[in-house]
Parts: C-alpha cells; structure tokens; sequence
C-alpha cells in the first residue's frame, strides 16, 4: 500500500483557480502533500490569485502559460497540455505515492486533467460534478466536456442535490454531497478584505461564453444592449481577454470606448472584482461563477444566456434574460432590477471544501 497521499491541483483557467483554492487551502491547514499544477489555459492574472488567495504551494507548469483567447489557440494547445499533464503525473505515480488528481468544472482543462489522470492509473476527483443543462451542445463546449469527464470520474463532489441525482447513474463513481459549491468558501475568504461597500447606481458587464462571443449577431445584439443600459446608468464592463480580442476583430470595441457611460477594465483580481460587483445596482453576466458568487452577494443580476445549469439565485436575485420579458434595457430603466435585491448569505467556515478534503482523506492509506 503506497505511503505517501499526494493531492494534484489540475487548473488552466482564473475561475478554477477560485474555486479550488479554499480546497487547496483546506488541505494546506492539514500538512497535506499538495501539488498546484497549471496547464498554461490563462495566465492573465493567476500569478496575483495564488498570491491574494494566499496558496503556499508553488505551481508547477504542464507547459509554457500564455493566455488561450480564441479557438484555434486553444485547440494547438490541448495536446501539449495533456502530454504535460501526463508527465508530470507519471513522475509521482512511479515514486509509489497514492495520488489523487482534483479537477474543477467543464473546461478543456477539466478534460486534460481527467484523461491524464486516467491514463497514468491515478484517482479523478471531480470537483462541482453532476451539472448539467441537459443539452449536449449548450453550453459549448462545456456540456461535452461535462459528461466525458464524468465517464472518468472516481470521486464525484456533487454541489446539489440535483447533481448527486445525476451522477448515481454512473457506475462505479462515489458521491459525495458537498452542500453547495466551493465559490461559497472563496467568497467568504474574500470578504475578509472587502468592506461592506455602500451601493452605487452603477451596472457591471462580465460576457465570455463561447456561444456569444463568436456569434456575431448575438455579440453585435449584447454590445448595443450594453450601450443602451449606459443611456440609463454608468456600466462597468470587466473584459476577459478572449472578449477583449473577439470585440476588437469585429470592430465592436470602438462602439464601447465611443459609449459615454461604458468604463472598459482589464481583468481584475478577485477582491477588487468582488467589491465593484457587491456595491453594483446590477449586474449583467453570462458565466455561471459570476452567478454563483452574486446569489451569495445578494447582488441582482440578469443572466445573459439561453439556459443555466445552477439553481443558485434564480426566483431571488437572478433572472434569466430570457424571462426579462420587456428586455434588459427597459427593465433597468424601469428600476425593476432593484426588486431583485437580496441580504448577503451566511458564509460559514465549516463550509464545501471542508467536506471535500474530509472525503478524500478518509481514502488515505
């Protein structure tokens, strides 16, 4: 029986990284053997994560990080990726250890670190496993990375109990009910250094789904959405880089620079990011973290896709756009946005990623 249990971080995007890291924290505060493994997906700001979160453990690189913003980058990248990952994952299998692999969510990167995991005879523990949208094609690619990682699954962290019903039809797959997601534990590790902040009549923008990014006629739709929201209030408009890229090709950026109201920001480390949300009269996203944090915030918020997978904040502070009946513009105009209102949650510290790592110790040899 090996002795030694390792605890491989397999992360390629900023969201990832926010949700593992009060999990790699977690186990940090237990002398556990952890290992931070990038694999190269983003680099704009992750640096800044390790350091805001506080992670003592030092990343290793699958390969060289560059940020990935748009299609073709990304698909050079996914061998590389999954060779590094292999690789590096080989080196601590041949050292006797019983390793576990932890990956995050329905990226690319998710499906890196499960395929190389699986393939060097490790455990996958799949972190925020079971959500599904019940469309194979939305969102895309996420919904098919999804369901292959799930197939590779040993240890399946089940958010809801939605997602434990889920994954109960996959043979061979322990789940474990982790009583809501780990954005909980980092929202609450946030909030340490953000004061309340008192509320401004301003909207942010925060739009990177590949199903509106690299649709023009959707994307050419939400810009003039955003321009029209700045006739009503400021909007603050938080630019993923693969967004930034994709407005720029399309000569779509000049429209926001040339919007009054519209204030462009880079991507921005999390606390800021909280607190510009927090103190937001609303908040206008497509990305299901963003949704999840704003539901613990209280924060209202449209969400601007055809369909969610997540529960959190729906029939309280979110609403899909779909169901903004009279559309996004007129319903903040109109201050309807402002019903959505709601308390910020209690966030406890005996919280998802306790139970997470109390789950995968218990398998300790």
């Amino acid at each position: 029986m090996p002795e030694v249990q390792v605890l491989v971080f397999v992360v390629g995007t900023r969201a990832q990284l926010i949700k593992v890291a009060p999990v790699i924290l977690e186990c940090e505060s237990r002398a556990c053997e952890v290992k931070l493994l990038m694999t190269g997906q983003h680099k704009e700001t992750m640096d800044d994560l390790v350091a805001e979160f506080g992670i003592r453990a030092s990343p290793d690189f699958a390969m060289s990080s560059t940020e990935r913003d748009s299609i073709w980058g990304l698909m050079a990248w996914l061998p590389g990726a999954f060779l590094g990952v292999r690789k590096f994952l080989r080196r601590w299998n041949k050292r006797g250890s019983n390793v576990f692999v932890l990956v995050h969510g329905d990226t690319l990167s998710t499906l890196v670190g499960a395929a190389a995991a699986r393939s060097v005879g490790a455990r996958v523990v799949h972190l925020e496993s079971g959500l599904t949208s019940g469309k194979v094609l939305d969102p895309f690619p996420e919904e098919i990375c999804r369901r292959l990682v799930f197939r590779m699954t040993d240890m399946a962290m089940c958010p809801s109990d939605s997602a434990m019903q889920h994954m109960a039809r996959y043979r061979n797959v322990e789940c474990i009910d982790t009583q809501g997601n780990t954005i909980l534990d980092a929202v609450r590790c946030a909030l340490k250094a953000l004061p309340i902040p008192a509320k401004a009549s301003y909207a942010v923008v925060s739009l990177h789904r590949f199903q509106n990014l690299y649709d023009v006629d959707r994307l050419t739709a939400l810009v003039e959405t955003v321009v029209s929201v700045a006739e009503v209030m400021e909007v603050h408009f938080v630019l993923h880089p693969a967004t930034r890229k994709r407005l720029s090709q399309l000569s779509l950026m000049q429209c926001l620079d040339q919007a009054p109201n519209v204030i462009l920001h880079p991507r921005m480390g999390y606390v800021a990011f909280l607190s510009l949300a927090a103190a937001s009269d609303c908040m206008l996203t497509d990305g299901g973290s963003n949704q999840e944090e704003l539901a613990a915030l209280g924060v209202p918020t449209i969400i601007m896709r055809p369909r969610t997978e997540r529960a959190d904040g729906l029939g309280a502070n979110a609403i899909m756009e779909a169901d903004v009946h009279e559309g996004v513009v007129a319903f903040v105009r109109d201050g309807k946005h402002r019903a959505l209102r709601r308390n910020r949650m209690p966030l406890h510290a005996d919280g998802p990623s306790r139970r997470i790592v109390d789950s995968v110790l218990a398998h300790a040899p």
